[in-house]
């Protein structure tokens, strides 16, 4: 699976993305939805899979009676049918969503599962642009918080292999901008920080190498009173050496 490729096939069916901010694209065209529609797909396209009726209501509206929390979902429904009648399949139990309908999360879960595996063997920097965004990240949602974090672990690991893969293959400037990512996700993160530094000395920027560290020790101290393990210095320090 290529990022690139996944997107050029699907071009034609609805897309929904929900990395950075929600959007729905059907027959070419964004779609306007009323909030509550939006919660209901977010949480469909979150959980991967038929959600039964009570459980989804009790989630998305937990602060009401049981009664209007089943009258909200049956109206969140219809709004998504208003737009597209083929984006949710739905019984008298269970809602789903379509089969064809295309999500960017799954994307970015796929793929950041296949760099952890080691079974990309032609990383595509494009990758980075699916890696990138976290879920939702304005929405303020109880039942999105876990799912969030997971989202943010897994693209946070996956930009670091594919920094590292990229190394490997001597792609040091696109190894950079993953790294670059990841870094920028979660400054005080020292795995994300070694994926840069390590990249710039691949490339044989040692200057640039050190100057991230010390950039990094700033922030560190700032934040939280510590500096960088032992081996990231070491790590620069060698290449200082023998630069």
């Amino acid at each position: 699976m290529t990022p690139g490729g996944l997107m050029e096939s699907t071009r034609a069916q609805p897309r929904l993305c929900l990395l950075g901010e929600f959007r729905l694209v059907v027959a070419g065209r964004p779609r306007s939805l009323p909030v509550q529609a939006q919660r209901l797909l977010a949480l469909l396209a979150v959980r991967l899979a038929a959600q039964s009726r009570s459980a989804l209501a009790g989630t998305l509206w937990h602060d009401v009676p049981e009664q209007r929390a089943q009258a909200n979902l049956r109206n969140a429904v219809w709004q998504v049918r208003a737009v597209d009648g083929g984006l949710l399949t739905c019984d008298r139990r269970e809602v789903a969503l379509d089969a064809d309908l295309h999500v960017d999360l799954r994307d970015a879960r796929t793929y950041a599962h296949e760099l952890m595996r080691g079974d990309v063997t032609e990383p595509d920097a494009r990758a980075v642009t699916v890696l990138e965004d976290d879920l939702l990240p304005t929405w303020d949602e109880e039942w999105l918080v876990i799912d969030r974090e997971r989202q943010r672990q897994v693209r946070m690991h996956a930009l670091e292999t594919l920094s590292g893969s990229l190394c490997r293959l001597g792609r040091y400037p696109e190894a950079i901008t993953a790294a670059f990512a990841a870094v920028r996700a979660e400054p005080l993160r020292e795995s994300a920080q070694r994926a840069l530094i390590s990249a710039y000395l691949g490339e044989g920027n040692v200057s640039e190498a050190v100057r991230q560290l010390t950039i990094y020790n700033r922030q560190l101290d700032a934040e939280l009173g510590i500096a960088a393990s032992p081996d990231l210095h070491a790590l620069v320090g060698r290449a200082h050496a023998h630069g």
